[in-house]
């Protein structure tokens, strides 16, 4: 019924899409990127005829995409539902990208618009604006597509076709490279444009999405390679749908081991791996340093400027001590505005150095924040308070560091905040001069 109002109204349909409550300049961005794609598509149309056997190709991809898409659509609308800020892997870009190996530039341009489009018709609508959203999305393939045919135009003697020596595969090689760029850089400028304050780490998405890219073009090309013998292709199907389900496993171990604000690992994985971290200390019989912290009149940020900027503050405060620990420290949130660190193979001095690095690196921030005050747009000046334990001193397990942490935290907390407490047990001459600066 939904869709026959699609049809009535089609320009109150439109009219409904949540671009055009956008920012100006994203709408533009969008807008010209769909005009571009579409001229792209016709400079490049003309450059190679379509025969019989090029449409008999088309209809087979075609099918196989269709029974991806119903084989694995329930685990896409999961995939997506949490999925983070940034590109998003789509699956279907297997049978995008054979085509675009196997068939002329029209045809590639129709594969496209008809696997976007399949999944338009049996995706759940997620509001006014996921058409729009899956029409950039299209485009966007549509525009990288050309650049990577315009790669295989110049490079490749058998366009359109499979590689048949080392330096066909090359040139594949490098058209999907510049494909994946164009298609990445199209998505980052849009998510920028749409979310300003949102975390550039954040929009590049992570390094596995990347590596999955390379694994569904090389699929692709398998799948371009047997697109004649209909029952291997079989074969690429049934490969998709276990990736699939792999790939949203490794989403779901993620979302349950890290923090849904900060990205730090959640409390309850941070211990596990603390435990694991520190077990392996005590077999090279070194010390292991516990951090608590605990952001300094965090309530007063909430009620003074709303929850959403004593979110970036979190944001913010958890980049600065990732950026401020070596690769092998554990940093976690340990609810609310308390963070904690786990530091193996240290020695009193170095625990007391690192705690006063990441006080300075806290204290010296400066947060761009979406105020309830219209006049602040930053936050400076935010203080933490921070205690520190030791292995073996002030506790045998990490539960018992933590306990020793927390009571050095809270003599800090009484001592003024902004400041350095050893745990009771630890000697002070590793730290440096205290300094305290109540606010």
């Amino acid at each position: 019924m939904c869709g026959l109002n699609w049809f009535r109204r089609p320009g109150a349909w439109v009219l409904a899409w949540e671009l055009w409550g956008l920012p100006g300049r994203a709408i533009a961005w969008m807008v010209a990127v769909e005009v571009v794609s579409l001229g792209a598509i016709a400079a490049t149309a003309v450059t190679r005829p379509v025969g019989t056997d090029d449409w008999r190709t088309f209809g087979l991809l075609a099918l196989c995409a269709v029974v991806h898409i119903e084989l694995t659509r329930r685990i896409e609308h999961r995939r997506e539902h949490h999925a983070e800020i940034g590109p998003f892997l789509d699956l279907r870009s297997v049978w995008n990208f054979a085509a675009l190996l196997v068939l002329p530039p029209v045809l590639a341009g129709a594969m496209v618009v008809f696997t976007y489009g399949y999944w338009l018709r049996v995706g759940r609508r997620r509001g006014p604006g996921a058409p729009h959203r899956l029409l950039y999305s299209c485009c966007t393939v549509l525009l990288a597509n050309q650049v990577a045919i315009v790669v295989l135009l110049a490079g490749s003697a058998v366009y359109p076709g499979v590689p048949v020596n080392v330096l066909g595969l090359a040139v594949v090689a490098a058209a999907g490279a510049l494909r994946w760029l164009a298609g990445y850089f199209l998505i980052v400028v849009a998510t920028m444009l749409v979310a300003p304050a949102t975390r550039l780490r954040d929009v590049l998405g992570s390094h596995g999405e990347q590596v999955l890219e390379v694994g569904a073009m090389g699929l692709g090309l398998l799948a371009a390679g047997v697109v004649h013998q209909p029952v291997l292709l079989v074969g690429v199907v049934l490969a998709l749908f276990a990736l699939h389900r792999s790939v949203l496993l490794g989403q779901f171990e993620k979302a349950a081991q890290t923090d849904g604000k900060t990205s730090l690992y959640n409390a309850g994985w941070w211990t596990r791996l603390a435990e694991n971290s520190l077990e392996r200390t005590q077999r090279r019989r070194g010390g292991f340093g516990l951090l608590m912290l605990d952001v300094d009149f965090f309530k007063r940020v909430n009620d003074t400027h709303g929850h959403p900027a004593g979110d970036q503050l979190l944001r913010a405060i958890a980049d600065a001590l990732r950026g401020g620990v070596r690769e092998v420290d554990i940093v976690g949130r340990f609810g609310g505005e308390e963070f904690v660190v786990a530091l193996p193979e240290v020695t009193i001095e170095e625990l007391a150095a690192v705690s006063e690095r990441l006080r300075t690196r806290v204290k010296g921030l400066t947060v761009p924040v979406t105020s309830a005050l219209p006049e602040v747009t930053e936050l400076t000046g935010v203080t933490v308070s921070i205690g520190a334990a030791l292995h073996p001193v002030t506790g045998a397990t990490v539960e018992e560091l933590l306990l020793a942490a927390d009571a050095a935290l809270l003599t800090a907390k009484n001592k003024g905040r902004d400041r350095v407490e050893l745990a009771p047990g630890l000697y002070s001459g590793g730290l440096p001069a205290q300094r305290s600066a109540p606010n």
